[in-house]
């Protein structure tokens, strides 16, 4: 943070800056096989397979009068409309002409399509660019509006608040970009430096300061001067350690060990932690006026369970850092469906180590339901390959009826439905 001077107030008393978000419109987001969002259709029309084209998604899966959506009393219900394909709310799936509410961010699947509801999306119906190394089409709005605004206070601290997995350090380094600094970004896990070493190791030191300190060092602030200093785990430093750093943003100034005079430093400080400082400080383990200092301005990353329309294009980064491609025509959507009703604790962290897993017990190209299920550890659907003869012998045991079949062989008649038809190329 920039020198303020030992006078200048610290302000702690009227609470950081949070992002927020703008008012939006009400819309359908497509998190599969697309990323695109779409206004809501009127209230009782008709829903099908030409509407969807007409949003630019080809699904023959649908039919050509598959469902209704209505607006009840500020919210969205769903309605199946005796489709062959059937309509299904968070993996369950609705009789025809049941009618049920959509609660915001419900996961609606039709045919091959996964939709989310939206009451109130901020900004273009169109998919947003990524955030730095950052990929969220949809959710990650208000995180973008707050960098957007960061060009204009270049010298205001940052908090990035987030669970474990969300992204924390990703943002900082879109902060350092969005900031502007001259000098190099600097990461520091502060919960893994012992209070013996945090004021060398933070502020620098002489030589001859300590034992062992046989020439001086700048210390990570000083040698960063005039850049943006990443402080992860923040909420895990001690009270003692957290009044040696109040210093350094108070005053924009440090003092190494064995020195007399403090070296002004000029630095912008994002922290980050997966705990609620707020509620540290009315615990009494959080100093306010450090909390006050550090969330000048707030950024709250969202859990993954929370933006499921971003998660496939998330995978798609995963796999494509690592070499690899999720064609949407070789991923079953019951597999997509599965993923998306995860809880994820461990956020994007978690669904990189499952999508490796899963390409581990199965690897040939694209996602199906029976290795997911491995890996999640929930009863496994049936495994590839049902043979061509084995689906063909159900479909005739059941007088052609194919969703009667489906039933029997324990998969979707979509599923059934493509698995013929890859059977007779």
């Amino acid at each position: 943070m920039a020198k303020q001077g030992p006078g200048a107030s610290t302000d702690v008393h009227r609470g950081p800056a949070r992002p927020t978000a703008a008012a939006g419109r009400a819309a359908l987001v497509c998190a599969f096989p697309q990323s695109v969002a779409m206004a809501l259709p009127d209230s009782g029309a008709t829903v099908g397979r030409a509407w969807l084209a007409d949003q630019g998604i080809e699904d023959t899966e649908v039919s050509s009068a598959h469902l209704c959506f209505r607006q009840v009393g500020g919210g969205l219900s769903v309605s199946d409309l005796g489709s062959s394909n059937g309509t299904w709310v968070n993996g369950q799936p609705l009789e025809p002409r049941q009618e049920v509410r959509l609660d915001e961010g419900a996961l609606l699947r039709i045919g091959s399509t996964l939709l989310v509801p939206r009451q109130r999306l901020a900004g273009s119906l169109s998919p947003a660019p990524p955030l730095g190394e950052m990929v969220g089409p949809f959710g990650l709005r208000a995180v973008a509006s707050v960098l957007d605004a960061l060009a204009t206070q270049p010298s205001t601290n940052v908090l990035i608040e987030g669970e474990t997995g969300t992204g924390k350090e990703l943002t900082a380094r879109a902060v350092a970009a969005a900031v502007g600094r001259s000098s190099p970004y600097v990461a520091v896990n502060v919960a893994g430096l012992a209070p013996g070493v945090f004021e060398s190791h933070m502020f620098g030191h002489l030589a001859g300061a300590f034992s062992g300190a046989r020439a001086g060092a700048p210390g990570i602030v000083v040698a960063h001067d005039g850049g943006v200093v990443f402080l992860d785990e923040i909420g895990e430093l001690s009270l003692e350690l957290q009044a040696k750093l109040l210093r350094m943003l108070d005053n924009g100034e440090v003092l190494p060990v064995g020195a007399e005079r403090p070296t002004d430093v000029d630095v912008i400080t994002v922290a980050a932690t997966n705990r609620s400082l707020e509620s540290l400080v009315s615990e009494g383990s959080f100093r306010s006026d450090l909390y006050a200092r550090l969330a000048m301005i707030r950024i709250e990353l969202p859990p993954l369970r929370d933006r499921p329309e971003d998660l496939c294009p998330i995978a798609q980064e995963l796999l494509r850092r690592r070499g690899h491609e999720l064609p949407p025509e070789l991923v079953e959507v019951e597999a997509v469906e599965r993923l998306l009703l995860q809880p994820w604790p461990r956020n994007v962290r978690q669904l990189a180590g499952v999508l490796e897993a899963t390409g581990r017990i199965d690897p040939d190209p694209g996602l199906r339901l029976w290795s997911l299920d491995e890996v999640l550890g929930q009863q496994p659907s049936p495994k590839p390959p049902l043979s061509p003869k084995v689906i063909e012998a159900a479909v005739a045991a059941c007088g052609g009826n194919v969703t009667t079949a489906a039933r029997r062989l324990g998969v979707s008649r979509g599923r059934l439905l493509r698995m013929r038809k890859q059977a007779t190329k």
